[in-house]
């Protein structure tokens, strides 16, 4: 199994940041898109890095996806921590 670890932690922090960003909140709200996909840290980082991963790793792709978006949501559940 190719794991790339990079890769990974990459997107998984991207894909937390992304959510916490204000400009992309309002690009939903515009756009009547704040549904599941878009609008949760994890669905959205599996998505984001699917393509890319299987670019990089082939059939592995859906392995290193689950691993970046239960990343990601961890990383979002720290940031909105009170």
């Amino acid at each position: 199994m190719n794991i790339n670890y990079d890769m990974i932690i990459a997107f998984a922090f991207a894909g937390a940041l992304i959510q916490e960003v204000p400009l992309y909140n309002r690009f939903l709200d515009a756009f009547s898109i704040d549904v599941k996909p878009f609008n949760c840290a994890l669905c959205f980082t599996f998505w984001m890095s699917l393509g890319p991963a299987f670019i990089s790793t082939g059939a592995f792709a859906i392995f290193n996806s689950i691993i970046a978006a239960v990343l990601a949501d961890l990383i979002n559940r720290q940031l909105n921590r009170s």
